[in-house]
């Protein structure tokens, strides 16, 4: 299963270490008011239980930038390539959210009334998501489970979509053209080569947190280079891929709880 998918569709682990799925649209509609009717219904769960918990609805960030936007796409690619030595070159402060209120609760806890708070949190979350959003769901694990299968549901889609196979075999061929290491011609592969190849090259430099910004500058400018190369051979790729890889991503986002990106 690849981590980028798991990415896109925003995995929530609901085991304390993370606050439960909390989508929300930008004009705090129908689905916001999804999320607060599911922890209404988890923290009543909680306390019928002896347990406290409060309800907690975030607004994570939505990107407004269209992913199969040429300019966007050279534009970014001009200055960070397929993303990989530029986050070294250019360090981004990690992206900060407003702390889970229940942490603190989980925090003070330990040994078994932990675990017992822990089991009967998921417990009442579950049952949230099959009133809320009538999830056909036993557990986390079995939540976690089918969001999985949603993902590779995903992958067989996309590699299997007449046009994207259609415009995979000249961006493969002008990739080859140019030199560019290609191992596989399927679409999902096309889409993250780049990212793979360079993350390759970073891996042999050294480990993650030890190659210095100055080191990686000179690796940079190759990806970048690289990167424009591939965004020429594949511009009439990504304009499909993009797209579809959005809407179904969007829909799987949304059976599951999350916000449309």
């Amino acid at each position: 299963m690849r981590v980028l998918m798991l990415g896109l569709l925003g995995l929530a682990v609901l085991t304390g270490c993370g606050a439960a799925p909390t989508p929300t649209a930008d004009n705090g509609g129908a689905t916001v008011d999804k999320v607060r009717e599911r922890e209404t219904i988890t923290a009543t769960c909680m306390k019928q239980k002896g347990f406290s918990y409060t309800p907690s609805v975030s607004r994570p960030k939505k990107s407004d930038a269209n992913p199969a936007d040429y300019a966007v796409m050279k534009a970014d690619r001009s200055k960070n390539g397929f993303g990989v030595f530029s986050a070294v070159v250019y360090p981004k402060p990690p992206e900060t959210q407003a702390p889970d209120p229940n942490q603190a609760t989980i925090g003070s806890l330990s040994g078994a009334k932990r675990d017992a708070y822990l089991k009967t949190m998921n417990e009442c979350r579950v049952t949230a998501l099959r009133q809320v959003d009538g999830l056909k769901v036993t557990s986390i694990a079995d939540y976690q489970d089918q969001m999985s299968t949603e993902i590779e549901n995903i992958d067989k889609v996309l590699d299997g979509d007449p046009k994207l196979l259609e415009l995979a075999a000249p961006f493969t061929e002008c990739l080859k053209s140019k030199g560019e290491r290609v191992t596989s011609a399927k679409p999902i592969a096309l889409s993250v080569r780049g990212m793979e190849v360079w993350g390759e090259q970073a891996d042999q430099l050294g480990k993650a947190g030890t190659v210095t910004a100055e080191a990686a500058r000179p690796y940079l400018a190759k990806e970048i280079k690289s990167a424009l190369v591939d965004l020429e051979c594949g511009k009439d790729f990504y304009a499909a891929f993009f797209p579809l890889q959005k809407r179904l991503t969007n829909e799987a986002r949304v059976k599951y709880g999350f916000q449309e990106r």
